[in-house]
C-alpha cells in the first residue's frame, strides 16, 4: 500500500514514503529505533543508541527478505557469508547519521502534507471520504501506532528528499552522454585461442613432497574442520509412529467399502443435450411455452423423425455445442449443475430425458457412452488401504504427541530419555553436523540453527520442537561437540595433493597463456600461434558488448570488452580462466565505437537518467562519508558479539 501512496504524492516529495533505495532505513521498528529501549546498545552515534533490540530485529527482517528472495533456498553458509549484523549496523549508523543531520539543517515534513497525503489513500476511506477508524486498524496491524506512524512518514518524506535534491542537482553533459553511448554500443572483432588442459596436465609432474607440505603450509586456512556436533533427538514422523498405530480387519473393510462406492460413483459419461434459454425475465407463460418446444424436439427424436444431433444444430441454443450436435464430450462427477447432473445421473445409454430446468435454461439430455472405473478387489488394495488408514489414525495423533513431547523436554531439559520413554519412541544419533551443511536430519537448515543456538549448544539443554513438515516434528540435544580445529597435513594429505596437483597444472597453463600473449604481441599470427601449442583457434567475429555469443565463452566475452584497444595493427590480448578450467588468450584485433547519432531521443534520455541515478549515488556516498568522519560513533564490540546466532 506504501507503493500507491508514493503514487499520490507530487512535486518536492515525489518519493516521499519509500525509503532510500541506497539505504534501507525502513527495516527495523520506526518507534523501537528512535526512542531506544531498555536493553544494551550496540552502538551509539552522538550519544543516541541503537539498541540490540533493534539490530537483531532489522538482521532478522533483511535474512527473511534474502530468503523469500532466493525462494527459500538461501543456506545458512550464505547468510553467514554475508555477514548481515556488521552490514546492517553499518546501515543502521548512516541512516542515524544522516538523519541527525536533516535535523540540525531544520528540514522537515509539513503536517499539511502528511495528513493530506493519509486522508486521500482509499484504503482509508469509506463512501468516499476518510475513515478514522480504518486508518486506526491499519497502522495497528503494522504493529505500532498513530504517532509512529506518522513520524515515519515524516522521516522518510524529509529523506527520501534529500536523496531526490541530490539526484536533480547531477546534470549530465552532451559530450558525457554521447562517451557512454560510443562504450556502451562499442562492438569489437574478437578470437580465442583455448588451450588444450589435459595435454597441458600430461605433461605436468606430480608434485614432490616437499611442494606438498609447502603447498599445506601456505593454505592452511583450507583445511580446517568445522565446529560440528552429533545430536541426539526423538523424531515424530508417520514412519516413527506407524509401529504405535494398530489398523483392525473392520477397518480395512469399512475402507474398502467406501472404496467401492467411490468408485461406483465415478461414472465417466459422455453425453449430449439440447437447450433452450429462458430469460430472466420470463413469467410463467412463456417458461412453459419454452419447455412445450422442447418437448416436441423430443417427441421427434424419439419417433425417429430426426437425430438427436440434427435437431440440436436446429435448435440449441448453446453455443458451444450446437455445431457438434450438443456433443459435451465426458462429463465427469461433479461437473456438471445440480438438476442436470441429477438427471444425467438417472439415464441409461440411449435415454433421452425429459425436459430439464437449470438456471441456463430447458435442456433435453442423451447419455451416448458410460466408462466405469475398474474396482481391484480387497486383496489387491489391501495395502494401499491400510496404508491410508494408518496414515489417519497418525494425523489424529500427531498433534497430542507433538504437545507431549514439548511438554517432557521442556519438563525434563537435560535429558531426552524421559520423553521417549513416555512416547514409546527410540532416542536417534545424527551423524555430524556443521552450521552448513549436514546429512539426514543435519540436512535440514530449521535442525542445524537449532543445534549450533545457545541453548542448545552452550547451555546443553534440549531445543523446543522443530516443526519439518506434515506430521513430522523432533526435539534434539547436543550428543558430541567437536570445535573447529585445524587438520594435520597426515589427516587431508589425498586432498592437499589433489589441490598442489591442479595449482601446478592451473601454473602451467598461465606460463604457456603468457607465452602465447608474447608471441602474438610480436606479430605472429594468431592461428599459427595457436597450432604450435596444439590449441584451439576460434577466428574472429565481431561482437557486442551485451549480446551473447554462440560458443564463445561468457567470460572470454567480458574479457574482451574489459581489454584496452591495441594501437593501429597490433592486437589487444587478454589471458582468462575459463567456467570449465581451461584457459583462454582473447584476441581483439578491431574495435568500433558505438554512433550517438544512431539511437533515438528515448534511448537518450533513458541513458540520462541511468548516469544521473549513478552520479546521485557516487554523491550520497561522498556526504555519507563526510558525515560519519565528522559523527561520534561508537561501536559497542562485545553487545555486538552477543547477537543472537
Amino acid at each position: 500500500m506504501l507503493m500507491d501512496l508514493r503514487d499520490r504524492i507530487q512535486g518536492w516529495i515525489a518519493f516521499g514514503i519509500i525509503g532510500l533505495v541506497s539505504i534501507p532505513f525502513v527495516l527495523w521498528g520506526v518507534g523501537e529505533y528512535f526512542t531506544g529501549a531498555k536493553n544494551p546498545p550496540v552502538a551509539e552515534v552522538d550519544g543516541i543508541p541503537i539498541t540490540q533490540q533493534a539490530l537483531e530485529q532489522a538482521v532478522s527482517q533483511q535474512r527473511q527478505a534474502i530468503i523469500q528472495r532466493l525462494g527459500g533456498q538461501a543456506t545458512a553458509e550464505l547468510l553467514q557469508s554475508l555477514h548481515l549484523d556488521q552490514a546492517v549496523l553499518n546501515q543502521m549508523i548512516d541512516e542515524r547519521v544522516l538523519s541527525l543531520f536533516v535535523q540540525k539543517a531544520g528540514f522537515k515534513a509539513p503536517d499539511a502534507v502528511v495528513a493530506d497525503l493519509i486522508r486521500s489513500e482509499a484504503a482509508f476511506q469509506s463512501n468516499g471520504a476518510f475513515d478514522p477508524k480504518k486508518y486506526e486498524q491499519f497502522v495497528a496491524a503494522q504493529g505500532t501506532t498513530v504517532p509512529v506512524f506518522e513520524a515515519r512518514l515524516k522521516h522518510d518524506i524529509v529523506m527520501q528528499t534529500l536523496e531526490n535534491a541530490i539526484r536533480e542537482s547531477s546534470i549530465v553533459p552532451a559530450p558525457q552522454l554521447d562517451e557512454l553511448v560510443r562504450l556502451r554500443d562499442q562492438t569489437r572483432q574478437v578470437g580465442l585461442i583455448t588451450l588444450n588442459r589435459a595435454q597441458i596436465a600430461a605433461r605436468v609432474p606430480a608434485p614432490t613432497e616437499a611442494q606438498i607440505q609447502a603447498y599445506y603450509d601456505a593454505h592452511k586456512a583450507d583445511y580446517v574442520q568445522p565446529d560440528r556436533v552429533k545430536v541426539n533427538y526423538i523424531e515424530l514422523s508417520p514412519q516413527t509412529l506407524a509401529p504405535q498405530v494398530r489398523v483392525d480387519e473392520q477397518e480395512i473393510q469399512d475402507a474398502y467399502a467406501a472404496y467401492e462406492k467411490k468408485q461406483q460413483a465415478s461414472v465417466i459419461r459422455t453425453v449430449r443435450h439440447i437447450l433452450l434459454q429462458v430469460p430472466k425475465d420470463a413469467d410463467a407463460a412463456t417458461v412453459e411455452q419454452i419447455k412445450e418446444k422442447l418437448l416436441a424436439a423430443r417427441e421427434k427424436i424419439v419417433s425417429g423423425k430426426i437425430s438427436f444431433a440434427d435437431e440440436a444444430k436446429a435448435i440449441s441454443e448453446d453455443p458451444g455445442s450446437k455445431a457438434q450436435g450438443g456433443d459435451l464430450g465426458e462429463v465427469a462427477p461433479g461437473e456438471m449443475v445440480k438438476p442436470f447432473e441429477a438427471a444425467m445421473d438417472a439415464l441409461k445409454v440411449g435415454e433421452i430425458s425429459e425436459p430439464v430446468r437449470t438456471s441456463f435454461g430447458w435442456h433435453l439430455i442423451e447419455v451416448t457412452k458410460e466408462s466405469h472405473p475398474v474396482i481391484q478387489p480387497l486383496d489387491a488394495m489391501r495395502d494401499t488401504l491400510t496404508a491410508e488408514v494408518r496414515a489417519k489414525h497418525i494425523d489424529k495423533i500427531y498433534y497430542d504427541l507433538t504437545e507431549k513431547l514439548s511438554d517432557q523436554a521442556y519438563q525434563h531439559p537435560d535429558s531426552l530419555i524421559p520423553a521417549a520413554e513416555a512416547l514409546g519412541l527410540k532416542v536417534e544419533t545424527s551423524d555430524w553436523i556443521t552450521q552448513s551443511g549436514g546429512t539426514g536430519i543435519g540436512a535440514d537448515e530449521k535442525v542445524r540453527q537449532a543445534a549450533f543456538s545457545n541453548a542448545v549448544l552452550k547451555q546443553q539443554q534440549n531445543s523446543s520442537v522443530i516443526e519439518l513438515g506434515n506430521n513430522h516434528a523432533l526435539v534434539l540435544r547436543v550428543h558430541e561437540h567437536e570445535a573447529s580445529k585445524q587438520l594435520t597435513l597426515a589427516e587431508v594429505m589425498d586432498k592437499v595433493r589433489t589441490a598442489a596437483t591442479e595449482a601446478a597444472v592451473m601454473a602451467e597453463q598461465r606460463r604457456v597463456a603468457a607465452a602465447i600473449e608474447a608471441e602474438l604481441g610480436a606479430g605472429k599470427p594468431a592461428d599459427a600461434v595457436a597450432a604450435a601449442q596444439a590449441a584451439t583457434w576460434r577466428p574472429p567475429e565481431w561482437i557486442k558488448r551485451n549480446q551473447s555469443q554462440d560458443g564463445l565463452p561468457p567470460e572470454a566475452q567480458k574479457a574482451a570488452f574489459a581489454v584496452p584497444a591495441a594501437a593501429p595493427g597490433k592486437v589487444a590480448t587478454r589471458a582468462v580462466t575459463l567456467a570449465d578450467g581451461n584457459e583462454a588468450v582473447v584476441v581483439v584485433q578491431a574495435v568500433k565505437p558505438g554512433d550517438p547519432s544512431a539511437i533515438s531521443a528515448e534511448d537518450k534520455q533513458a541513458l540520462a537518467a541511468e548516469i544521473q541515478q549513478a552520479s546521485a549515488q557516487r554523491s550520497l556516498a561522498a556526504l555519507m562519508a563526510t558525515l560519519r568522519a565528522e559523527a561520534k560513533v561508537t561501536i559497542h564490540t562485545e553487545t555486538e558479539k552477543s547477537l543472537k546466532p
